[in-house]
């Protein structure tokens, strides 16, 4: 995609020979853009598509504390205000409450009183919370609160979305939806969220998009219409050494900018006095708060080598029910000793089998997934995977209609029966009754493996070991990947299992994983040649 320089100039130069501070020792100065702060308005402004259009829709910042985030969001609403080429042009300053939203208002409000130029063309309405377009009174900046009703009339051509870690009641997260798709009917839309680091497993909105601009940065997903960048500190980073300062506050004087170190300083200096970092690290070094940690490292899982290649897996078209596997593939598994898991999660999403294999040095995953024909797009729009690629390119299969068909799924384990020298079928109890319980009728052995501590935290430490060592061979799978990428864990007593994050409000899914770990918990009974009948019971 073209970028115009020109635009980025155009943008950067409103924030530094229009704009001015409105705060502190910084108010009636120049807006001087400290260098994260120009990189992100130049690549929101300069990318542009074949047509001269703005290329990008959605942009994720996260950065700690104190580093300009309420007067840049302010500048931007005001930049796209002024620049909007169309008429009745809406831009709303959102926030999870009315105060934060108001801080945002008042900076904006400030910087159009400062100036002559904006004054000249923009009228502050302090009674309604908006500044208007003198002669276009339909384009407007309006501060508004996302817990708040919002009536029919929003239409927003840009919407700014500050501190959206604090955006997780059912109200907010019912307006982030409202916002973000009202201007549907629009020739271009923009969606600014930016943010510090939040709470997991309480921040859905914020986690959802750390994890898409995670993805994209670590090429597990693309989206050229999505800018990202996450400023922080990582896990193995030192909190106590000022070097990890320096690298998690984009802000600071010495990474260009204008915030001075003492600051930082001064609060790690307090909050560490109380004997609790917690806060520090979140806040000042931008780590999120979190009880379950990632739980694979992407470099490790890559690092993993198998003799074979998941490549054109499942290739079209179909020579009959069930897709065959190319030969080299099936000359590396045939006969082969495995155990097969199955994950059948819900109906209208994404459901696998993992048949695993053991080997001299670890274990061998081949790995099956399915999802509902029907409303595709959508799903890749909301989870940003490539589900119709890697339906083309023969890692997924397609069931027709909105659900998933168990008899696909059944008739994958036949043929691995057929195939393999298949010792059982691992069901999570879960929706598996009917289809288990079918298939033990018909001579398969079937086992439950029930979700909890006493049966997954062995294997599940397991799979962890493997990935470590380099003794998981997974043929590069990239739905797999995609599972792995998304792994948590939680531990109690020294117990470990892998968390299945919540499907309505989180785009992460761990199918593939879950499947393996229902078939390596059997698998690995077997080969210390020990019985455990703890979580376990046979189907029938």
């Amino acid at each position: 995609m073209p970028f115009s320089q020109q635009h980025a100039d155009a943008a950067c130069n409103f924030f530094e020979l229009i704009l001015k501070h409105t705060v502190d020792e910084w108010y009636g100065k120049p807006f001087i853009l400290a260098p994260w702060e120009e990189e992100a308005t130049s690549q929101i402004f300069g990318q542009l598509t074949e047509s001269g259009s703005r290329l990008i829709e959605t942009v994720y910042e996260e950065v700690p504390k104190k580093s300009g985030k309420t007067e840049w969001a302010a500048g931007l609403a005001l930049l796209v205000l002024m620049f909007a080429k169309d008429r009745g042009c809406q831009v709303y300053g959102a926030a999870a409450a009315t105060r934060q939203a108001m801080n945002v208002y008042r900076a904006a409000c400030a910087m159009v009183s400062q100036s002559k130029i904006l004054s000249k063309r923009l009228k502050i309405m302090r009674g309604t919370n908006r500044i208007a377009k003198r002669g276009d009174p339909d384009s407007f900046y309006a501060a508004i609160a996302a817990d708040g009703d919002m009536g029919d009339g929003v239409n927003p051509a840009c919407v700014i979305a500050d501190e959206v870690h604090r955006w997780k009641t059912r109200k907010q997260l019912e307006n982030w939806d409202v916002l973000t798709n009202g201007g549907i009917t629009r020739r271009q839309t923009l969606t600014i969220a930016i943010t510090t680091a939040g709470v997991q497993n309480e921040s859905p909105i914020a986690w959802r998009l750390h994890e898409k601009t995670r993805k994209i940065q670590e090429g597990i997903i693309s989206d050229p219409k999505f800018y990202g960048r996450i400023y922080g500190a990582a896990v193995e980073d030192d909190p106590h050494d000022e070097k990890t300062w320096i690298k998690a506050n984009p802000s600071l004087k010495e990474n260009g900018g204008f915030l001075d170190i003492e600051k930082i300083r001064e609060k790690y200096t307090s909050l560490s006095a109380e004997g609790d970092l917690t806060s520090f690290k979140r806040y000042f070094l931008n780590m999120w708060d979190q009880k379950e940690g990632r739980s694979i490292d992407m470099a490790k899982w890559d690092a993993c080598r198998s003799e074979w290649s998941a490549a054109g897996l499942l290739p079209k078209p179909p020579e009959d029910a069930v897709r065959p596997l190319p030969h080299d593939v099936i000359a590396h598994f045939i006969e082969r000793q495995c155990w097969v898991g199955v994950d059948l999660s819900m109906s209208t999403d994404l459901s696998a089998i993992s048949f695993v294999f053991p080997r001299d040095d670890g274990f061998d995953v081949l790995p099956f997934f399915w999802t509902p024909a029907a409303g595709l797009r959508a799903r890749e729009l909301k989870d940003g995977m490539p589900y119709r690629q890697w339906a083309e390119q023969g890692f997924l299969e397609l069931c027709e209609g909105d659900v998933i068909d168990y008899r696909d799924m059944r008739a994958r384990l036949e043929w691995g029966a057929r195939l393999f020298d298949l010792e059982e079928i691992c069901f999570d109890p879960w929706n598996s009754r009917e289809m288990s319980v079918s298939m033990v009728e018909d001579g398969y052995r079937c086992v439950e493996i029930r979700q909890g501590f006493a049966t997954l935290s062995e294997p599940s430490k397991k799979i962890l070991s493997l990935v470590a060592s380099g003794q998981l061979g997974h043929g590069g799978h990239p739905v797999l990947r995609w599972n792995a990428s998304c792994l948590t864990a939680k531990e109690a007593n020294d117990n470990l299992m892998f968390v299945k994050p919540e499907r309505a409000r989180n785009s992460s899914r761990i199918d593939g994983i879950s499947a393996t770990t229902n078939a390596l918990a059997r698998a690995l009974i077997a080969e210390s040649n020990t019985v455990s009948y703890s979580g376990l019971r046979s189907v029938g």
